[in-house]
């Protein structure tokens, strides 16, 4: 229940920052919910090279 609060609190936060900076709010979430997809695919970019140079040393 904690996680809910906080991401309602933070969600709440970031409306009252863009509005106080004239800033459209939607864009703003937009690139945040990007950001944190790029950071996702670049770990699972990491993790996939490490196993394939785990296994290329294996059969060498």
């Amino acid at each position: 229940m904690k996680i809910k609060e906080t991401k309602k609190l933070q969600s709440q936060r970031l409306k009252e920052i863009c509005s106080d900076r004239n800033i459209n709010y939607e864009s703003i979430k937009i690139l945040l919910e990007s950001v944190k997809t790029k950071k996702l695919h670049s770990k699972r970019n990491y993790h996939q090279q490490k196993i394939e140079d785990i296994i290329n040393k294996a059969i060498k």
